[in-house]
């Protein structure tokens, strides 16, 4: 086999590999989206639990930036879901989202903690106080959210992915201290479905051609040699 025919079925070989993983990561992506999903095309992790002694618990500021060359709604990107519960019968939950300035303005001299670190398997929280020693007024009385939703029982926030510098914040909905909540959280990736098809279907084209290179190269290693 000359160096030609080497050159051809090594590239044949690559391109085999490389749709093997288009395959396995187009297969996993439609798994995600369909067993993972809930009704309304959600992906929800498990129940967090949450019981802070401040007034508040809020994730770590969120910076999201996308240039002008973006053309679509921010909606098309994603839609995050929180549903809570009170594990205080006495008290109704506040979820909400606010930008990163207004925060800093409402929780000046506040104690509330700061999620710094959020582990998936397993759940589990690590948080940053941020001492103060004053007390909110409560967060229904602000127009400072982007979203929220407050009451009793088990409350349901959506908020479309949008641009900014954003945290979600949690709390009683009277704005008093002692933060004890069961929280869910999901996400909706619209083009999920359609980016598992593509991969899966892309790794299927590779894949034939792939093999179409490697018999070419072996067909062509096995032709006679003139005398």
């Amino acid at each position: 086999m000359n160096a030609g025919r080497i050159v051809l079925l090594i590239v044949g070989i690559i391109i085999v590999v490389v749709a093997i993983g288009l395959m396995v990561a187009g297969g996993g992506v439609l798994w995600a989206n369909g067993a993972s999903a809930d009704d309304e095309g959600y992906l929800t992790l498990k129940t967090i639990r949450i019981d802070r002694n401040s007034y508040a618990v809020v994730s770590e500021p969120t910076d999201i930036e996308i240039g002008s060359w973006w053309v679509w709604d921010w909606s098309d990107l994603a839609t995050i879901k929180i549903e809570g519960s009170n594990g205080n019968s006495s008290k109704n939950i506040f979820i909400g989202v606010a930008d990163e300035g207004d925060l800093n303005s409402y929780f000046r001299d506040v104690s509330y903690d700061e999620i710094i670190n959020f582990n998936i398997s397993p759940n589990r929280l690590d948080y940053r106080n941020r001492p103060g020693s004053s007390q909110p007024t409560a967060p229904i009385t602000q127009e400072l959210w982007l979203e929220s939703v407050n009451g009793p029982g088990t409350q349901v926030m959506e908020w479309e992915f949008q641009g900014g510098t954003w945290s979600l914040v949690l709390m009683n909905e009277d704005g008093s201290a002692g933060v004890n909540l069961s929280v869910i959280l999901g996400v909706k990736i619209p083009w999920l479905f359609g980016t598992g098809i593509g991969l899966l279907i892309g790794g299927i084209v590779a894949l034939l051609l792939g093999t179409f290179i490697i018999v070419l190269a072996a067909r062509t290693s096995r032709r006679p040699q003139p005398s």
